[in-house]
């Protein structure tokens, strides 16, 4: 199997079930199920539903838009229980029946869960994963998942915010007659990796570049910003493309797999409390750039995410101030 993964969710989702079967093994449930009790796969007595947090400003963020939206359109308590930050042992989680909801990334539940590659009909055909990890979500483990939130968190070619405004560019396509001049930065992995690396990349585009340095991602954001690369392969949210003034270019092509922010609830659960329809608004609200700034505030600013998310709800008009 080529490797098609997303590499920072692939290993969550590698740990989170390594925790999972860990916590198997030793004849207990993943930590802290919904308040009050109740009964496994419905919210607890009194109605109160869980939901998951990955231990990172992004989900964390959108789990608590989730909650705070919910608790104002019912009656329902909501909790934000923090986790490992691993996908795998959320999903577990679910399967349990200790929580009823998280947010996610489809193509996290493509490769991890559902053990699928982003090759074959699925390459380049990023709504065929997204209705494979729909239906199969539900067919298999009786998970409700829901269109995307808006947003995706897959791999992006950045470029300085100077360089995007001179050029004209917004696609990677569109940098395609600059990159012979260019220096790209990128992980360890993106220059030797098969079927979604360097080499499949630019015979993709159509793209070649002077040359490509490997480094960290706590280097690669400053060395970008500072001229000494031209180009680097970033996280498209990541919250240091706002700081540093650097602009994602958008995957025309679907090169990349590709990772809506969904959210997973147990699906009986979503039919008790009519979840899809309440949460209906929610769907598509969040825009790339948006979730970007929200990370920003969290991350650099070190804002509350609560407060982050309640900010949110208000600017769209879905609460109140």
């Amino acid at each position: 199997m080529t490797w098609m993964v997303h590499r920072r969710r692939y290993r969550r989702w590698l740990a989170g079930a390594a925790a999972a079967a860990l916590l198997a093994a030793a004849g207990c449930g993943a930590p802290g199920g919904p308040a009050g009790g109740g009964s496994p796969n419905t919210p607890a007595k009194g109605g109160h539903l869980t939901i998951a947090a990955q231990n990172y400003s992004e989900p964390l963020i959108d789990d608590y838009i989730l909650a705070q939206y919910i608790e104002a359109k019912t009656p329902l308590t909501v909790s934000v229980r923090s986790t490992s930050g691993a996908s795998g042992l959320m999903h577990s989680m679910m399967l349990n029946h200790t929580i009823q909801m998280y947010v996610g990334y489809d193509g996290t539940e493509f490769t991890g869960p559902l053990g699928q590659a982003y090759e074959g009909a699925f390459k380049g055909h990023p709504e065929r994963v997204e209705q494979y990890v729909r239906n199969e979500e539900m067919r298999r483990w009786n998970i409700w998942v829901s269109p995307s939130l808006g947003y995706q968190d897959t791999y992006a070619l950045a470029v300085r915010a100077a360089t995007a405004k001179q050029d004209r560019l917004t696609t990677v396509s569109s940098a395609v007659p600059y990159a012979g001049d260019w220096v790209l930065a990128t992980d360890s992995t993106f220059q030797v990796r098969a079927g979604d690396g360097l080499n499949d990349f630019e015979r993709t585009y159509g793209i070649h570049f002077k040359q490509a340095k490997a480094m960290s991602y706590d280097m690669m954001y400053p060395a970008l910003a500072r001229g000494a690369v031209d180009a680097a392969v970033v996280y498209s949210t990541d919250g240091r493309l706002k700081k540093l003034n650097e602009v994602p270019l958008t995957d025309d092509k679907a090169f990349f797999p590709p990772y809506h922010a969904v959210v997973l609830i147990d699906a009986k659960v979503e039919k008790q409390w009519h979840l899809g329809s309440l949460l209906k608004p929610l769907w598509g609200s969040i825009s790339t750039a948006e979730q970007t700034e929200m990370n920003y505030e969290v991350d650099v600013l070190k804002k509350d995410p609560q407060s982050v998310a309640h900010a949110f709800l208000v600017r769209h008009g879905f609460l109140k101030s």
